[in-house]
C-alpha cells in the first residue's frame, strides 16, 4: 500500500460523516427579545448580474408571508415599487458632478458606471457548452469593464457597501434604529450553483469589505440561487388548498434565468408534514447564457448594420444603463407578447453620419429593429435553455429509473419572458404530464428563499456534488504510461514514482450534506527546528470521467490548503533523536468539509479530536493545474476555521 501515498507516511483519504452539528455554526433562532442571543434580523442578498435585491424578515416570524421585500431605491425609477436595484455603480472620482458615489438607480446615463462585475468574480470556472461563446470577447470593452486599479472583488465591495447602506437605513426606518442596533443580522447571500469555489469565495470576500457582517454577532451564509428559488417555490407549492398542491414524490426542475446565469436544478419531495423535506436527485446544470446574451447580440448586430458609426460611440451612450439601453430592455421584456414578427421597435440613437435605411430613421434619430430581428438575438439562448432542460430531465429520469418530473418552474428576472415561457411550455407540452409554472414576481423568489432558508431552516435533505475533488499522490511508476516529466524518487527507499496520479476523493453527482468531509489521515516525520506550515494542493475536475493525473486537461486547481501547527501541539507526538537531531512523528487528520452552511469549503486539521493550529486555502489565481483550466483574473481569499 505504501506506493499510493503522497509519502511513505501518509495515508489514503476516506470521506465520512462528521457528528450532526459539528460543522453548523448557525444558532437557533427563536422569538423576539432584545435580550435573546438567538434573534436574529435575517436578511436575504441576491446580488446579481443586473439587478440586485433584499429581503428581510424577524426571526420570530414563521411563514414566508412574513418576508419583506424592499421596494424603494434612491435615484430616479427606484422611488416607486421595484423589485431589485441595478448592479452598476458610478465612482465619484470619474464623475465630477457627483460628490458621493452612485449605485443603482442613482447612476445615469451620461456618468462613467461599471456594471455586469458580478461575471467577473468567476473567470476560472470552465466555459460550458452553454455558456455564451462572445462573452470572453465583451471583457474590457465596456460591456464588461473594470477601473483602472481595481479588481472585480474591489468594485463588487464598493457596490455592495452602498447596498448595505441603504439596507440598514431602510431597517432603521422599517423596524427602528434601536432595534437595528441591539440585534445581530444573519445574512443570506445567493450565488449561482455553477460557480467555482473561489468566485464564492470571492463574493464573500467582497461582502464582507463591504461592511457585511461588520458587527459583532453578525454572520454571512451563501445559498445556491436555485436552491433559494427551490425554497421559496416549494414552500408556496405545499400550503394547504392550493389546486396545484405539490405532494411526496413529486419532481420538480427549478429553472432560474437570470442576466448572467441560467441554473437548473432538479428536486424530489420527500415530506411536506410536518416540515417540508427535498433532495437533489441528480447534479444541477447551468451555463453563462442569461438575458445580458440577448443584450451582446443586439450590440453585435448594431455593429453589423452602422459599422464604427456605433462602435466609437461613447459607452456612456450605448452601454447599461444608457437611454439606448433602457429603451431596447423595454422592448426585450415585450418580446414575445404578440407573435407578429413584422412588428417594428425602435429606439432612439443619435449617430452622426448615418444615412437613412430600412434601419436607420436620420431624421428622428431613431433605430429601427423588426421582430425577426428580436427573434434573432433571442433565439440562440433560448436554444440553449432548452438543451439544458432536456439534459437535466434526462439525467433525472435516469436517476429516479421513471419519469419523476411533473412541473419546471421557471423564476429569476430572465423567466418572466413571455417569449422564453411560451417555448418553454411548448417544450413541456411535448414531454407530455408536465406543468410550466411561474410564480406571480418570478424575480422576487430567490430572495424571498435566500432570507426563507435562514427563517425556518429549509434546505435540501441531500445535495449532489457539481465536480469532483482530490488530491494528487506519488504511485509506483508505470513504464510506458506514466511520463517521464513526473518522475519522483522516493526519499525513503528510492523508488521511482509518478507524482501527479489523481485521488478523486469525493465524485461527481455524490451525495453530500452539512456533515460530508473528506478526512485525510497524515503520517509524516518532523524535524526540530523546521518549519510547522504545511501544503496540500485541492484539485476538482468538471468533466463526467475524471483524469488520471494533475497534469491532464481538465484539471483545475482550486487552491491550496495551509496548515499552521504551534509548537506546542509537537508535546503530542512519539519523538526521538536521529544522527543528533530530535524528530517528531506526526499523526493527524486532515479534513475538507464540503456542505458546510457557510456555503464555502471549509478546513480543520485535528488530532485525537483536538484541533491543531489553523487550516485555511488559498484559492488559486493565475496558476492553473498544467493542461486544464483557465487564468483567473479574481483576486484570492482566505478563510479560516
Amino acid at each position: 500500500m505504501a506506493d499510493l501515498y503522497e509519502n511513505p507516511w501518509e495515508r489514503r483519504t476516506t470521506v465520512r460523516k462528521a457528528a450532526p452539528g459539528t460543522w453548523n455554526n448557525g444558532s437557533l433562532l427563536s422569538a423576539l427579545s432584545l435580550t435573546d442571543s438567538s434573534h436574529r434580523i435575517i436578511i436575504g442578498v441576491d446580488y446579481g448580474t443586473t439587478y440586485t435585491g433584499i429581503s428581510y424578515v424577524d426571526s420570530s416570524k414563521t411563514s414566508i408571508n412574513d418576508i419583506h421585500v424592499i421596494r424603494t431605491y434612491p435615484g430616479p425609477g427606484g422611488a416607486d415599487a421595484v423589485w431589485k436595484t441595478p448592479s452598476r455603480i458610478a465612482y465619484r472620482s470619474e464623475n465630477q458632478e457627483s460628490s458621493t458615489n452612485q449605485f443603482g438607480y442613482q447612476v445615469t446615463p451620461k456618468m462613467t458606471s461599471y456594471s455586469w462585475t458580478k461575471l467577473l468574480l468567476d473567470s476560472r470556472t470552465p466555459a460550458t457548452a452553454h455558456d455564451d461563446p462572445d462573452l470572453q470577447k465583451s471583457e474590457g470593452t465596456g460591456m464588461l469593464r473594470l477601473p483602472q486599479g481595481k479588481t472585480a472583488t474591489e468594485v463588487a465591495a464598493d457596490y455592495l457597501r452602498e447596498v448595505y447602506r441603504w439596507t440598514v437605513t431602510e431597517l432603521e426606518k422599517r423596524i427602528s434604529p434601536e432595534v437595528v442596533r441591539e440585534t445581530p443580522f444573519e445574512f443570506w447571500f445567493t450565488v449561482p450553483a455553477i460557480w467555482s469555489d473561489a468566485a464564492k469565495a470571492s463574493t464573500q470576500a467582497a461582502a464582507r469589505a463591504a461592511g457585511f457582517a461588520s458587527r459583532p454577532g453578525d454572520k454571512i451564509f451563501l445559498i445556491p440561487e436555485p436552491e433559494a428559488a427551490g425554497v421559496s417555490v416549494l414552500k408556496g407549492l405545499t400550503q394547504e388548498g392550493l389546486s396545484n398542491q405539490a405532494k411526496p414524490g413529486d419532481g420538480l426542475l427549478i429553472c432560474d434565468c437570470g442576466g448572467g446565469t441560467v441554473d437548473i436544478t432538479t428536486y424530489k419531495i420527500t415530506s411536506v408534514a410536518p416540515k417540508l423535506a427535498f433532495e437533489e436527485l441528480v447534479e444541477g446544470a447551468g451555463g453563462k447564457c442569461g438575458s445580458t446574451y440577448i443584450d451582446r447580440q443586439f450590440h453585435q448586430w448594431m455593429s453589423r448594420k452602422f459599422g464604427a458609426s456605433f462602435d466609437k460611440l461613447r459607452f456612456e451612450k450605448k452601454g447599461p444603463g444608457s437611454r439606448f439601453m433602457k429603451d431596447f430592455e423595454g422592448h426585450k421584456k415585450d418580446f414575445g407578447s404578440s407573435d407578429d414578427l413584422d412588428q417594428v421597435y425602435e429606439i432612439n440613437l443619435v449617430m452622426p453620419g448615418v444615412s437613412y435605411s430600412i434601419v436607420y430613421d436620420d431624421d428622428e434619430c431613431v433605430v429601427k429593429l423588426t421582430g425577426r430581428d428580436m427573434l434573432s438575438f433571442f433565439e440562440p439562448v433560448v436554444d440553449m435553455i432548452i438543451s439544458l432542460l432536456e439534459q437535466q430531465m434526462r439525467l433525472a429520469n435516469q436517476a429516479a429509473g421513471t419519469c419523476t418530473i411533473n412541473r419546471v418552474i421557471l423564476v429569476g428576472g430572465f423567466g418572466d419572458s413571455p417569449f422564453l415561457n411560451t417555448k418553454v411550455r411548448a417544450w413541456c407540452n411535448r414531454q407530455g404530464s408536465i406543468r410550466l409554472l411561474c410564480p406571480e414576481h418570478p424575480q422576487a423568489a430567490i430572495v424571498r428563499g435566500a432570507a426563507l432558508r435562514g427563517l425556518l431552516d429549509i434546505a435540501p435533505i441531500r445535495k449532489r456534488c457539481r465536480r469532483h475533488y482530490g488530491v494528487a499522490y506519488s504511485a509506483t511508476f508505470r513504464e510506458g504510461v506514466d511520463p517521464e516529466t513526473d518522475v519522483k524518487y522516493d526519499s525513503w527507499d528510492g523508488r521511482k514514482q509518478c507524482n501527479s496520479r489523481m485521488d478523486w476523493q469525493v465524485k461527481k453527482g455524490q451525495v453530500i450534506d452539512e456533515n460530508t468531509h473528506i478526512s485525510t489521515s497524515v503520517r509524516r516525520s518532523y524535524t526540530a527546528g523546521d518549519s510547522l506550515i504545511r501544503t496540500k494542493t485541492l484539485y476538482s475536475s468538471s468533466f463526467e470521467n475524471p483524469p488520471e493525473r494533475k497534469t491532464d486537461p481538465g484539471v483545475e486547481v482550486v487552491g491550496t490548503i495551509r496548515h499552521v501547527m504551534q509548537q506546542s501541539h509537537l508535546a503530542k507526538f512519539e519523538s526521538s533523536y536521529k544522527n543528533g537531531k530530535l524528530r517528531y512523528r506526526l499523526c493527524y487528520d486532515r479534513e475538507v468539509i464540503l456542505g458546510s452552511k457557510e456555503g464555502t469549503l471549509q478546513f480543520r486539521v485535528t488530532c485525537d479530536g483536538e484541533e491543531l493550529g489553523t487550516a485555511s486555502i488559498e484559492y488559486a489565481k493565475d496558476e492553473v493545474a498544467p493542461g486544464g483550466g483557465s487564468p483567473a483574473s479574481a483576486a484570492s481569499a482566505m478563510h479560516y476555521v
